[in-house]
């Protein structure tokens, strides 16, 4: 029988963080960069947003159209910047992939631009769209459900008993459904395919244990979640002392455009923070992939190969 270890998966992304730092730092940085990049954008945009809406707001109180078109650019270039961070995404969680599942290719931090990035972000689009799809079905079912006891006139016990039932029986099949398709991207990489079929073969019997280490990765982060808010608060709180002993007044009318004026002449403090958000977002996705990475090369080694799949890649 095909067998995993929640242990060993969580310790190949640990000795990854320890075994290629440079590389996580790398995969963090690519992750955040469109954040940056489109936060450096934001500010002057907010400034001159910021300065049409006090105008209008003491001279006709109405939103002038230059106002509303700075909000759409603004709009736009925010959906632009999530779609290109979706795009890095890809990249980088199959350059984990492959750090995990192929080691022994050479390239500068895994990274690479070609058909395993694209199975792996069709594999994920379609993974997230059927989710997706699944979630909204049952939360029409339970509103259906709801609404026939509502008009069959239900005591109000029973009526919430059974929402809660419902509600509890959503939640186990999406985790035995997360569970199950959470090999599909590995087994993508693994075999050189989209790995829909041989994720779902290698998940058979394990979809709980699976979202078991899920959730242990879940609670993992919990913790670190604690520490990153911590010295993110602290960061925060350094950087709004400096600034303002600077002489910047956050109460001023245009906040913003002395925000951008200052960190433009303290650029530092920038490279600063975005070092540490590099280190934590590589952190995070090394140790949110690389153990289903994992999990999928001891299943797939584990017991005898489907001849109707191909071989590993070697």
């Amino acid at each position: 029988m095909r067998r995993f270890s929640i242990g060993t998966s969580l310790g190949d992304g640990f000795r990854l963080l320890g075994r290629r730092p440079l590389a996580v730092f790398a995969w963090g940085l690519l992750i955040v960069a469109p954040m940056i990049a489109m936060f450096v954008a934001m500010l002057p945009a907010l400034a001159s947003i910021s300065a049409l809406s006090m105008e209008a707001g003491a001279e006709t109180g109405e939103m002038p159209p230059e106002l509303v078109a700075e909000m759409m650019q603004l709009q736009a270039a925010s959906m632009l910047a999530n779609l290109v961070q979706l795009l890095v995404m890809a990249v980088v969680y199959t350059a984990i992939m492959r750090a995990v599942l192929r080691p022994a290719e050479k390239s500068v931090f895994s990274l690479r631009i070609g058909m395993d990035e694209i199975r792996v972000a069709v594999v994920g689009l379609a993974i997230g769209v059927g989710l997706y799809v699944v979630i909204i079905m049952a939360t029409l079912l339970g509103m259906g459900v709801g609404f026939a006891a509502w008009g069959s006139r239900m005591e109000a016990g029973p009526g919430v008993a059974l929402a809660i039932v419902l509600f509890l029986v959503l939640l186990i099949a999406l985790g035995w459904a997360l569970g199950r398709v959470s090999l599909m991207a590995p087994a993508t990489v693994l075999y050189r395919d989209f790995g829909f079929a041989q994720g779902w073969r290698l998940a058979a019997g394990k979809g709980w244990a699976l979202f078991g280490l899920m959730v242990v990765i879940l609670l993992l982060f919990l913790v670190f979640e604690i520490v990153i808010i911590m010295v993110t608060a602290a960061l925060g709180a350094s950087l709004v002392v400096v600034a303002s002993n600077a002489g910047i007044d956050w109460s001023a009318a245009d906040p913003f455009a002395e925000a951008s004026a200052w960190l433009g002449a303290n650029w530092y403090w920038g490279v600063v923070f975005v070092a540490l958000a590099g280190l934590v977002a590589g952190a995070i996705a090394t140790l949110s992939v690389a153990p289903f990475a994992s999990a999928c090369r001891q299943l797939a080694d584990s017991g005898p190969r489907d001849e109707a799949s191909p071989a590993p890649a070697a």
